[in-house]
């Protein structure tokens, strides 16, 4: 071992004996931060079209952009920060997400604002994986990091169900521009507070592979862009099928590329690992349920049983509560379960849970029944998250966690594509009219729960060397 090898093992060594401290509040204000973010924008999309002249297919480029850049550069910025320095990335990363947030509020004409957003998304991009790595490096594997990534997990829940909750009251209070403009003072506190709170490690040398860099976040960027324009166009427009060709060639090419490179941008060996691979492949799962499962629900009760969105989005918010609670006992349940039955029960759960939801899907329910319903689904949904990307970085090297962290949350940008991608047009299919959309949504939601189950079955033999693990 050189000596800037040693440095940096000791330094994150170190770093982990200490723990994050104050720096993991940091940390979960940029995680609830970028999923606030992720939904928020949804409710002002009528008056964003209204105002700035776009047309009702246009207007979903506003979502489309974001989602596109963010899942499209997560594996890169990642890697990034482990070869640059997490936190400096993470610092670069929480300026200009406030910075572009404000463009976006500021934006006269439609397209500054599609420019806006994909700025946004990459700066987005650059925030996730590195905090997500930061928090795995300070907190060593085991009980300590199944409490810390718990909390992470909370942020991420209720940082999403908070978009769909407070979008209409900022809506309301200062028109779509507030939906932007909300994020802009977390990310400025975030970024001053950082380099003070967070500790570092020193970088890794490394030679960026920019070839590999941009083959991957094309690449990826497509595979996430074309199940959006299946929703309008269909799984055999050309606007669906062309983009999904092309993004699957240009991994194919990424993945000779890197098998050849003397310094890969990601070693593919990380994905040799059945752990690895059963964890991303609940994190697709979680994707696709967390996505698609959270619009089915807020399909039916406005389009269904007539509620406004700010109603809808008070008869979901109880979830994003009850989360904060049970943030602070999962840890402990996963350290008490082992890893390996925390994901499979988690992931299992969550299908059964979806199709408890499901069951009570029809014009004259109960709404008081249907929303506690709800209720133990984003537990299970949360418990998931958190447990697969628990499995996703454990026994992973430190100057590898940053790739492993956009690997993790990459699986779950293309879960939510895939998911959006085949269920919403499943549940929009059966027809016009309250009944008919009951029935469509209520057959999605039993695909979404079946679709669940099958995979944390599937996942429980690949995460066989976790059996004794908390």
């Amino acid at each position: 071992m050189n000596a800037h090898s040693a440095a940096r093992t000791t330094g994150a060594a170190t770093s982990a004996a200490r723990g994050p401290g104050f720096g993991l509040v940091l940390m979960l204000c940029a995680q609830f931060m970028v999923m606030l973010d992720a939904s928020i924008v949804t409710v002002a999309i009528p008056e964003i079209q209204h105002e700035l002249g776009f047309s009702a297919t246009t207007v979903q480029s506003v979502i489309t952009a974001y989602n596109t850049a963010f899942g499209g550069a997560l594996i890169l910025c990642g890697r990034v920060g482990d070869l640059l320095g997490r936190r400096r990335v993470f610092v670069i990363g929480m300026v200009a997400f406030a910075v572009t947030s404000l463009l976006c509020g500021l934006a006269q004409d439609a397209v500054t604002l599609v420019i806006g957003r994909v700025l946004q998304g990459f700066s987005a991009a650059l925030i996730a994986p590195t905090a997500l790595a930061l928090l795995t490096t300070s907190v060593p594997e085991g009980p300590a990091r199944a409490k810390a990534m718990s909390k992470f997990g909370m942020a991420t829940v209720v940082g999403f169900i908070s978009g769909l909750v407070f979008s209409g009251l900022l809506v309301e209070a200062w028109g779509w521009q507030g939906v932007f403009y909300a994020t802009v003072p977390v990310g400025v506190l975030v970024a001053v507070l950082a380099p003070r709170f967070i500790p570092d490690v020193p970088r890794q040398p490394h030679r960026i592979d920019v070839l590999g860099a941009i083959l991957i976040t094309l690449g990826v960027a497509l595979l996430v862009a074309a199940p959006a324009q299946s929703v309008s166009s269909g799984l055999t427009s050309g606007a669906f099928l062309w983009p999904l060709a092309a993004g699957v060639a240009l991994l194919g090419a990424f993945l000779w590329l890197e098998s050849r490179h003397p310094e890969p941008l990601v070693r593919l060996g990380l994905f040799r690992s059945p752990v690895v691979r059963a964890a991303n492949l609940v994190s697709v799962a979680s994707g696709i349920s967390s996505g698609s499962a959270y619009l089915l629900v807020t399909m039916y009760l406005q389009e269904v049983l007539g509620y406004s969105a700010l109603q809808a989005g008070l008869i979901v918010a109880p979830v994003g509560v009850l989360n904060i609670s049970f943030g602070f006992v999962l840890g402990r349940l996963i350290t008490r379960l082992g890893l390996r039955v925390s994901v499979t029960a988690a992931t299992v759960g969550s299908g059964l849970l979806i199709a408890l939801v499901a069951s009570q899907v029809s014009p004259e329910t109960n709404i008081w029944v249907y929303a506690i319903a709800l209720l133990p689904m984003g537990m299970a949904f949360m418990a998931t998250t958190v447990t697969s990307t628990l499995a996703a970085t454990s026994n992973v090297a430190n100057h590898e966690q940053g790739l492993a962290a956009g690997v993790r949350q990459t699986s779950f940008q293309l879960g939510i594509a895939v998911g959006v991608a085949i269920l919403i047009p499943i549940a929009s299919s059966a027809g016009a009219g309250p009944v008919a959309l009951a029935d469509g949504i209520r057959t999605a939601l039993f695909l979404l729960a079946a679709i669940v189950v099958v995979v944390g079955i599937v996942a429980f033999a690949g995460l066989r060397s976790l059996a004794r693990k908390g």
